[in-house]
């Protein structure tokens, strides 16, 4: 009898301790989301190029990645949600800035979302 209350105890104890923790992470991060920065170059890629596209949409993924910080909590194979966020946006702005069609459209069958069509044109 003893030895099953010493072992819930023991676990109650270690189940506070990881929840004090994951509190504590998560008021760490969210005070600490510093936004970063890493410049892209691409004046050698011809975006009139499919293959060129794709070349500027993994470099803008690679510098997303590194600039968003880790994307896995230690210990686990799931990607943070700060992590999400931050890889999301940081993606989506920089297609944004580049303000080109065939990377936008490119972004968008990344997103799986279907390519955005032109309002004026009249469907029969």
């Amino acid at each position: 009898m003893h030895s099953i209350t010493h072992t819930l105890i023991s676990g109650v104890i270690a189940l506070l301790v990881c929840a004090g923790e994951g509190a504590l992470f998560a008021a760490d991060t969210s005070g600490s989301e510093l936004q970063h920065s890493v410049r892209v170059r691409y004046a050698d890629l011809k975006l009139d190029r499919p293959a060129d596209v794709a070349t500027l949409y993994h470099r803008i993924a690679f510098a997303a990645e590194s600039a968003c910080g880790p994307r896995l909590l230690t210990g686990s194979h799931l990607p943070t949600r700060s992590y999400e966020r931050c890889f999301t946006a940081a993606v989506a702005q920089a297609v944004a800035r580049v303000d080109r069609p065939a990377l936008s459209a490119y972004h968008q069958q990344q997103l799986g979302i279907a390519p955005q069509r032109d309002p004026t044109i009249v469907q029969r």
